[in-house]
C-alpha cells in the first residue's frame, strides 16, 4: 500500500482535491477582500465601490459575436471545400468509368470483328473445301491497311 504520507500525497494529485483547493482559495480571496474593505470602513476612508462592468461585457461580447461569424465563414468555407472535393471525386470516378466503358466497348468491336474474319475465312464449299475468295478479299483488306505497301 503505502504510507500515510503517501496516500496523501496520491490526493492531492486528483481531479476532486485540485477543485477543492482553488474553491479555498477563492473563498479566502473574497473574505480578505471583504475585511480589508471593511477595516478602511471602520477607518474612515473611502470605500470604493463596485463599478458595472458593462463595457467590458459588451465588449466581450462583440468579440465573441465576430469570433462566431468568423467560426461560420471558415465552416462555410471548409463544407464549400469539401462539396468541391466530393464533386472532383465523383467527376474523376465517372471519367474512370467512361474509359472503363470505352475499353470494354473497343474490345468487345474487336472481338466482333475478329469472329466474322474467322468466318469468313472458314467458309467451305459443299465438299469441304476452302472458299479463296474470302481469303483473296482479306489479304487485300491487309495490304491496303499496311502503311509499308501505300506510299
Amino acid at each position: 500500500m503505502g504510507t500515510a504520507k503517501q496516500n496523501q500525497n496520491r490526493k492531492k494529485f486528483t481531479r476532486e482535491y485540485k477543485v477543492k483547493e482553488i474553491q479555498r482559495s477563492i473563498t479566502k480571496k473574497t473574505r480578505l477582500r471583504k475585511e480589508y474593505l471593511k477595516a478602511l470602513k471602520d477607518e474612515g476612508y473611502a470605500v470604493p465601490e463596485k463599478e458595472p462592468k458593462t463595457v467590458a461585457k459588451e465588449s466581450v461580447r462583440k468579440i465573441k459575436e465576430a469570433r462566431a461569424i468568423e467560426g461560420k465563414k471558415k465552416l462555410d468555407e471548409k463544407k464549400e471545400i469539401k462539396k468541391q472535393r466530393k464533386r472532383m471525386q465523383k467527376d474523376e470516378l465517372n471519367k474512370q468509368r467512361n474509359e472503363q466503358l470505352e475499353r470494354i466497348r473497343v474490345s468487345k468491336e474487336k472481338f466482333q470483328r475478329r469472329e466474322d474474319r474467322k468466318k469468313k475465312l472458314t467458309q467451305r464449299t459443299r465438299t469441304g473445301q476452302p472458299l479463296m475468295g474470302p481469303k483473296i478479299e482479306d489479304l487485300l483488306d491487309k495490304i491496303k491497311t499496311d502503311d509499308t505497301y501505300t506510299s
